[in-house]
């Protein structure tokens, strides 16, 4: 069985591999652009909700975001007036990150930490008024408490960990809802590049309580049509060129076409350090 430092070090590398595509991705005008001009953008629509229910000023305010990935959060938070600290564990995806925060002077504003996010290490104690961890963080991560309790750990008294991720349920089905593992099969799984976990509803909002935060909202949400990025198409294989036309988009967000749409797609937490 692979040791916690071996499966970081095997998605890191993966990562750090991968970093230079998904960056000419996501770093492109069209889907760039409209995050620097509506930080809303950057967030599912009831998630910018949340933020705002919560936090209905960020100037002044100081944010983290481990497993920044993208960065597209972090860009948000910094033109909404917060001080933001970038957490990845891929020092690649970061350093795309910090050139585009300076290309769009933004860079005094963020500050960018190659850190685990099972550890935050580096990252003080007590500092913070959120944490915001967005889509694809669980997957890599193999200790989910431990992630917690470094999140509660750096937040201050009061301070918010607000979490969006894509909706565990999924994880047993396949595109056309036929099973294709047990909803308790949770990981590891292992390829040649990667380490993968496919935790439970349970797993995240115990990991979220048992750190010591209070569990204040949690929401179900549906995906909202994207027609540059589908929920039903993977992003590796968008990034990688894969398209589809209007037509197409349309049917996948039609539950009676596409039976899976009949289900939420996204979960959105907000807890509170007591």
């Amino acid at each position: 069985m692979m040791t916690s430092k071996e499966i970081v070090e095997k998605n890191r590398k993966d990562w750090n591999s991968y970093s230079e595509k998904w960056s000419a991705f996501n770093h492109s005008e069209k889907i760039l652009r409209p995050v620097l001009n509506n930080p809303a953008k950057a967030f599912h629509k009831k998630t910018w909700e949340l933020i705002q229910r919560y936090l209905p000023d960020l100037k002044g305010k100081r944010v983290c975001v481990p497993s920044s990935g993208d960065n597209l959060a972090v860009f948000a938070f910094a033109l909404s007036g917060a001080t933001v600290t970038s957490c990845d564990i891929s020092d690649n995806q970061l350093a795309h990150a910090r050139q585009v925060a300076v290309r769009e002077g933004l860079g005094d504003a963020i500050e960018f930490v190659c850190a685990d996010t099972m550890k935050l290490e580096g990252i003080p104690d007590g500092g913070y008024d959120l944490v915001y961890t967005s889509n694809g963080v669980h997957v890599w991560l193999n200790d989910l408490p431990s992630m917690y309790a470094n999140v509660n750990r750096i937040l201050k008294k009061g301070g918010l960990n607000i979490v969006y991720e894509i909706h565990p349920h999924l994880r047993p089905f396949d595109e056309e809802l036929k099973i294709i593992k047990p909803y308790d099969a949770t990981g590891p799984f292992e390829d040649e590049t990667t380490v993968n976990f496919h935790w439970r509803l349970q797993d995240i909002m115990n990991a979220m309580m048992h750190s010591g935060m209070h569990l204040e909202h949690f929401e179900e949400m549906f995906d909202e049509k994207d027609y540059e990025r589908p929920f039903w198409l993977k992003t590796e294989d968008i990034i990688n060129g894969l398209r589809a036309d209007r037509e197409e988009v349309d049917r996948m967000y039609d539950w009676r076409k596409n039976p899976p749409m009949a289900l939420p797609h996204w979960i959105c937490l907000v807890g509170r350090k007591v």
